[in-house]
């Protein structure tokens, strides 16, 4: 019952969608296929405009169950089962339709056929899969990961792994062969001849040609918003060194005050650093190396830090931290082990939660909404309540806090268009009443308008 009333809150995104009434056939066939193709996700019927909960009748509920279950079962190539329930919340009844994140996939509409048929989740939006997204699925399901491929169009030749070989020689106490490369999965060989798989390209000289936004890029902003850099840098070279490098920034953006203990006095960092270094290697190993138009990024602010990944976690977000981890790039992860920069899969997520625990005023989320991408966010819980403290020492002080919350609100509107109140209310860690405060006070200026429906429109800057 909480969780669903968690998810009510919320705006439709890559897991959840709303229906005031039953959908239409069509609409129901595209949103099993599509959450069943992405991460999975829940149907909600009952909810209309601005998450208002108008329930549906209670005698229709197994009528509703039938048809949704026949639909999903008669169109959906392979079959598709949902669990369907029925919660109460605030006295009405609404139609539950959860969909698991399936491992026969790709999904797709029977009639239709695989290349015309083929649906998933972008955005709050059921779209049509392209050729390259059907082949992600079905690697999904023949359980090949991407650093695995071999890449026809890169043979092995003499030192195209001289930067690695540096590696190899210094932390595994090993002399580079083609022995060594083929063990690690960076070559391999076919019609008498050895090609370079996904994996060694990201370690050879070669790796600009294909994947040239393999990097991470970091930034310092001033305050809240992206308005203003302090400090900026990227990293595209070794990915091994550029972990170092990164953390080496994290350090220079960051505070480090002290305490006095019973004997000595202790350092201690505005953000849990192990947590951080934990996350960042977390996003070396498990981004999706087949989306090619981005790069990892770290973009620290006055209240927050912010890591954002390409890739979706392959996993229900409920799972992580407890052992489970599905492996995206397990030969990578491997290499990874064996120069000893992580220990194992599924314990760098428990080591975060056990290096928050000396820190109850951080913040930890994990934002997996997106289409394409996950944030991974470190957010002091009191920012805003300490603003509005420094300030109350001065005339009006308040208002001066409030105003400081209603120009944060106006820069956060500029920069996410077409978003409602829930989204405002987590990006600046504050409550939804706060928000509708400062909206009002922004509409009254006319510094801000509502544009679109009331489902699908949002805020913008005037």
């Amino acid at each position: 019952m909480n969780d669903i009333k968690k998810l009510i809150l919320q705006n439709e995104n890559r897991k959840l969608e709303f229906k005031e009434i039953l959908p239409t056939k069509d609409k129901i066939i595209k949103t099993a296929i599509a959450f069943s193709n992405s991460q999975g996700g829940d149907l909600i019927i009952g909810i209309c405009d601005n998450n208002k909960v108008i329930g549906i009748d209670e005698d229709k509920i197994v009528e509703y169950d039938e048809i949704i279950s026949s639909t999903i079962y008669d169109n959906c190539m392979p079959n598709i089962i949902p669990e369907i329930y029925s919660v109460r919340v605030k006295d009405k009844l609404v139609l539950v339709i959860h969909f698991y994140p399936s491992n026969q996939k790709p999904h797709y509409i029977k009639k239709d056929g695989k290349h015309k048929g083929t649906y998933v989740r972008a955005g709050a939006t059921n779209r049509l899969a392209t050729i390259d997204i059907i082949e992600k699925l079905e690697r999904q399901r023949r359980r090949i990961s991407f650093d695995s491929i071999l890449n026809y169009d890169f043979g092995y030749k003499d030192e195209i792994f001289k930067v690695f070989d540096e590696h190899i020689e210094t932390k595994l106490n090993q002399i580079p062969s083609m022995k060594i490369y083929e063990k690690l999965k960076l070559i391999k060989k076919e019609r008498e001849q050895y090609f370079l798989t996904n994996l060694g390209i990201l370690f050879s000289t070669k790796r600009d040609d294909y994947f040239p936004l393999v990097k991470i890029e970091c930034a310092r902003f001033k305050g809240a918003t992206t308005k203003v850099f302090l400090d900026q840098a990227s990293y595209d070279g070794d990915i091994v060194v550029s972990i170092e490098k990164t953390i080496d920034f994290v350090k220079r953006n960051i505070k480090l005050g002290a305490t006095i203990g019973e004997v000595y006095r202790k350092n201690r960092w505005e953000y849990p650093l192990l947590a951080l270094r934990e996350i960042i290697i977390n996003a070396i190993v498990h981004r999706d190396y087949s989306i090619l138009g981005s790069d990892i990024k770290i973009a620290i602010f006055d209240d927050m830090i912010e890591i954002t990944n390409p890739g979706v976690f392959l996993i229900e977000k409920d799972k992580i931290g407890s052992g489970c981890s599905e492996l995206r790039n397990p030969n990578l992860g491997n290499i990874f082990r064996k120069l000893n920069i992580i220990e194992q899969w599924g314990t760098g997520f428990s080591k975060v939660k056990n290096d928050l625990k000396d820190y109850p005023e951080i913040e930890f989320i994990v934002d997996d909404s997106g289409s394409a991408f996950t944030q991974i966010k470190f957010i002091k819980k009191y920012y805003n309540q300490e603003r509005i403290e420094v300030n109350e020492g001065v005339n009006e002080g308040v208002n001066e806090g409030v105003n400081e919350g209603v120009n944060s609100l106006l820069n956060l509107i500029k920069l996410n268009p077409n978003k409602k109140t829930p989204f405002f209310a987590q990006k600046l860690n504050t409550s939804v009443k706060n928000i509708e405060r400062w909206i009002k006070k922004l509409k009254d200026e006319k510094k801000i308008e509502f544009k679109g429906s009331s489902k699908t429109g949002g805020y913008y800057a005037v």
